[in-house]
């Protein structure tokens, strides 16, 4: 019977990993969501894993040769207790997969932490470091915020990864 453990990866190596340990018969997921990175000046959308430096395993302990996940390229070290690999609830693997889109993405609205009425600290733009309060997620996956602004409250949108808890 297939259980799931978890590999820690060396850093920006989740994707050499998966192929490495996918060419020696073990179930991979990473599960990854669309991230707008901005760099020299351009705005684009890549994908990123969920959990940085981390995937997820698959195999019985029984047939699979689990010590040899830790000497894969890209793998620092499959995660243990007792010296035995730590096994992941099927329920958590099952939970993230069924958040997955039709593209197998988990989308942004199941990420976000905060509910309207929360505030939130701006991490870049004309805003930096403003405070704002939370509204909502619109339809294009960015933030509806409402900004007190010149003594005025107005709202303004911006990419979900333009803020943080404040």
């Amino acid at each position: 019977m297939i259980s799931w453990f978890v590999a820690h990866t060396q850093p920006l190596k989740e994707n050499i990993a998966k192929q490495h340990l996918l060419e020696q018969g073990f179930e991979i997921y990473l599960p990854q969501f669309k991230k707008t990175r901005r760099h020299a000046r351009k705005i684009e959308e890549v994908l990123a894993p969920l959990f940085p430096r981390y995937l997820f395993v698959g195999m019985d302990l029984k047939t699979s040769p689990w010590r040899s996940v830790n000497g894969t390229r890209g793998v620092s070290y499959l995660l243990t207790n007792d010296n035995h690999p730590a096994v992941v609830p099927n329920e958590i693997i099952e939970n993230l997969k069924a958040q997955e889109n039709e593209d197998g993405l988990v989308p942004v609205t199941s990420l976000l932490l905060f509910t309207k009425g929360d505030k939130v600290r701006i991490l870049d733009g004309a805003f930096k470091d403003q405070v704002a309060v939370f509204e909502t997620l619109d339809n294009k996956q960015r933030i509806q915020l409402l900004l007190n602004f010149l003594g005025r409250e107005m709202k303004i949108s911006l990419p979900y990864h333009a803020v943080e808890a404040a």
